[in-house]
């Protein structure tokens, strides 16, 4: 018998000898010691990776499981899980972002909040709306006002978060891909183009979504025996272009992030009033000023406004990236002056402090998303902010279900995990982790835990994937399991042979 086996099978006798051989106090095994610390040996053994587990009662808070669960490592998108403890405390459960749409002179001017909900497609299809929602609605309002033409430009202010768009930690090569959009004052279509193409005998067609006529799109793409295109924009961000070849019409489009939010959201608005057939006479112009400056003979014409709960939904739901990254920013505004990515580290880690009580060397924040390979966090701490965030409705019903919906649709599908456990995924090369809650048979949050995983994610015979599904299998194994006073009654985890899991 291995020393672990060993261990776990004799867990009752040791609860039952408070007193050492040698005399001393020793205190009793955590319940869940010895099968979880199993795997996470078996793991270790198989890949060199570093991986800390804290398992915690949600009723007291008891520890059922401490695997070096001081260590701070990186935490990828469970990062997320900090940024939404801070945005709840310093914008508060009924915040909404407020966009609005107003007249000064002859400027019809955009004054931007950090929503980066509009033209969200997910948002706009659970509303039965298009993308474009928000635009017709302010066309509409124009109309009704008069409005057929803005004889000056089009402002649109997205100074409430101030440049750069794109935090300084991210990898400059994957700035195009949709989990690097950049994000801003104003946001639309989660600030990325949607690509995809058409093939009619040899002819290749771009098909591009959000449409503009004020965005020209040059493509160079054709037909040929690998589908391998790329999309660049220039560094205004009104123009794209693509090359390379495709092998077939695409099935579904992929996106491209715009590099200037605040140009991809005037340029959209301006297609969308021109199609209600309100001209522009002059240009579209990006200002960075604070959103409450310059607004003094401001005249309103309509406001867009959207919940909290809806950010941290997309934020945590999917892991967009994008969301996280406003609502760490949105966090930091105060008196009227603008975030920078430097004051939102700063109001975070303040907040974390004084309002959840987390210890200051048991974290490090450099991002909202966990983007950073900068950003730290202890297994422990992450257990102490879902315990305080149990109660908040917004974040609770944000975080994915096994096997059902988010980032775990496709994961802990098994009998066992389905459905029982809500939890924050998180990837990054050589980063893998995931924390959460598992429920008990009545939906109710009965244990918090963290795996956090640096190093060797995937390797002949193991996962981190499959190390996961194990210890949430031996955790509700362990919370269905009848009471008993004896910890060794609880189920012995699975093995982490390649057939163990997906």
């Amino acid at each position: 018998m291995a020393p672990r086996r060993r261990l776990a099978a004799f867990c009752t006798l040791w609860v039952l000898l408070p007193v050492a051989a040698g005399g001393e106090k020793t205190a009793p095994p955590l319940p869940l010691a010895g099968p979880v610390g199993d795997l996470v040996d078996e793991y270790r053994a198989a890949s060199g990776a570093d991986v800390a587990v804290h398992v915690v009662r949600m009723t007291d808070g008891k520890a059922l499981c401490d695997i070096r669960s001081g260590e701070l490592l990186i935490p990828a998108s469970n990062q997320k899980i900090l940024t939404s403890a801070v945005a709840l405390k310093r914008l508060g459960r009924d915040f909404r972002f407020r966009t609005r749409l107003v007249m000064i002179g002859e400027d019809l001017v955009v004054v931007g909040d950090g929503d980066p909900t509009t033209g969200d497609a997910r948002l706009a299809a659970a509303r039965e709306e298009t993308i474009y929602a928000a635009f017709d609605r302010w066309a509409a309002a124009l109309k009704k006002k008069g409005v057929s033409r803005v004889a000056g430009d089009l402002v649109v202010r997205a100074g409430i978060f101030q440049p750069p768009h794109c935090h300084p930690d991210w990898p400059a090569g994957q700035r195009g891909r949709w989990y690097s959009a950049p994000v801003a004052g104003v946001n639309f279509a989660d600030n990325c183009i949607d690509v995809g193409f058409t093939v009619s005998g040899k002819e290749v067609r771009a098909v591009v979504s959000p449409r503009s006529r004020f965005l020209a799109v040059e493509s160079h793409v054709r037909l040929g025996k690998r589908h391998l295109w790329t999309g660049r924009f220039d560094e205004v961000g009104r123009r794209l272009t693509l090359s390379g070849t495709v092998t077939r019409a695409t099935a579904s489009p992929l996106p491209v992030a715009a590099p200037s939010p605040p140009m991809l959201f005037g340029c959209v608005l301006a297609d969308v009033l021109a199609r209600a057939g309100i001209a522009l006479d002059g240009a579209i112009v990006v200002s960075t000023d604070p959103p409450a400056g310059g607004e003094k003979d401001a005249q309103p014409v309509a406001v867009e406004t959207m919940e909290l709960g809806a950010v941290l939904y997309r934020a945590n739901k999917q892991s967009l990236n994008m969301m996280a990254e406003c609502l760490f920013l949105r966090s930091a505004v105060a008196d009227g002056k603008p975030a920078t990515w430097r004051k939102a580290a700063e109001a975070a880690r303040r907040v974390l402090v004084s309002d959840y009580g987390l210890a200051g060397d048991s974290f490090s924040v450099a991002d909202g998303s966990g983007y950073s390979r900068n950003n730290r966090v202890s297994p422990a701490a992450l257990t102490a902010l879902l315990r305080a965030l149990a109660g908040e409705p917004h974040f609770f019903r944000s975080l994915p279900v096994s096997g059902e919906d988010g980032s775990l649709r496709n994961r802990l599908r098994g009998p066992v995990c389905r459905g029982r456990i809500r939890a924050k995924t998180g990837y990054i090369a050589r980063v893998s982790a995931l924390s959460g809650y598992i429920l008990d048979r009545r939906g109710k949050a009965a244990m918090a835990f963290s795996i956090l995983l640096n190093g060797s994610t995937r390797g002949k015979g193991y996962s981190a994937h499959r190390l996961q599904e194990a210890i949430c299998q031996a955790l509700i194994g362990a919370l269905d399991a009848p009471a008993t006073t004896a910890p060794a009654t609880t189920p012995p985890a699975r093995r982490l042979s390649p057939r163990s899991g997906p």
